[in-house]
């Protein structure tokens, strides 16, 4: 069974492949639309600036939705992941270091 963090990724990835492939569609419609003539070169362009302009931003907005969601879930996101075990690694590394010296400080005391 797949826990919720993947299926909200899933779904978003859904959503942004639909965005995707909404936006090749209608760049076809368009390139057919100029080559019929019915519409022009320069109207065709700004009208693909312009949606990809609006998918770029609904892009974002799955984006967005998927982080709100997932920190609703109370899941760590894979900076805090990162971060995490840059702290764990430093402490360890800090462990270490006292390690060495209590066991210097207890060859220098002696028996």
């Amino acid at each position: 069974m797949k826990g919720p963090a993947e299926i909200v990724k899933k779904l978003a990835l859904l959503q942004i492949g639909f965005i995707s492939l909404v936006s090749e569609k209608v760049e076809e419609l368009i390139r057919e639309l100029e080559e019929k003539g019915k519409l022009s070169e320069e109207e065709g362009r700004k009208f693909l600036e312009e949606l990809k302009k609006n998918l770029s931003r609904k892009k974002e907005e799955v984006a967005k939705e998927v982080e709100r969601i997932l920190k609703e879930m109370n899941l760590v996101t894979r900076e805090e992941f990162n971060e995490l075990k840059r702290e764990v690694e430093s402490l360890k590394a800090e462990v270490e270091t006292l390690k060495a010296l209590v066991q210097r400080k207890g060859e220098n005391e002696g028996p």
